[in-house]
């Protein structure tokens, strides 16, 4: 499921055979049906933009995508973006010097791609390529940098990080996680970033 938060209500976005959207209100602790998605997606990423929710990629009906969504809420409906260049799934998404950026991911391999996006005028364009292959990594933005650590590159369970550095326009080794992470996910608090959950290549937490 992709999930963001749009005027202070979390948005439950598809999911594995879903097109249903289901909305969390946390003033009232309840759960109501939100407007459907054109088609089933699972493992695409959500993310909001001034008062939008985009969802890009993932699959639907069996099919790895790169269609973009685009829900409005005044006119409570899914519109189509431009494509993303690259169909792909578990990817990670951020929102970084007005663009959001799809990292990572599978193709029917997994894949070091990295696609930037720009609402304002419906564009793509394709940014530096990681340093590692990444499905379903973690990523955060902090101190002007994207940072993205763990997932898998295919066989390996991964605890590496990387960043971006929008001066130079490459990425960066940057350490590592104390563990070895995929379909984990992240959120920075009080200038901490915090990696949440995931598999570690012997069991889910």
């Amino acid at each position: 499921v992709a999930c963001a938060v749009l005027n202070g209500k979390l948005y439950a976005i598809g999911g594995n055979g879903l097109s249903s959207v289901e909305v969390f209100d946390p003033s009232n602790g309840t759960w109501t049906a939100g407007v459907a998605l054109p088609s089933e997606v699972t493992n695409g990423i959500a993310i909001t933009v001034d008062g939008k929710i985009y969802l890009i990629g993932g699959n639907a009906s069996g099919q790895i995508t790169n269609q973009v969504l685009c829900f409005d809420p005044f006119t409570s409906q899914w519109g189509t973006k431009a494509n993303m260049p690259t169909a792909r799934s578990g990817m990670k998404g951020v929102w970084f010097e007005n663009r959001i950026w799809a990292i990572g991911g599978y193709t029917g391999n997994v894949t070091n791609k990295v696609e930037s996006y720009d609402p304002a005028s419906d564009t793509w364009q394709t940014e530096a390529s990681l340093q590692s292959s990444r499905w379903w990594p973690v990523s955060w933005v902090a101190n002007g940098r994207i940072y993205v650590g763990g997932g898998k590159d295919g066989s390996s369970f991964l605890n590496s990080i990387e960043f971006y550095d929008p001066t130079t326009k490459q990425w960066t080794s940057a350490g590592n996680l104390p563990e070895n992470k995929y379909v984990a996910d992240a959120v920075v608090l009080n200038d901490k970033a915090y990696v949440v959950a995931g598999h570690n290549g012997s069991t889910f937490y």
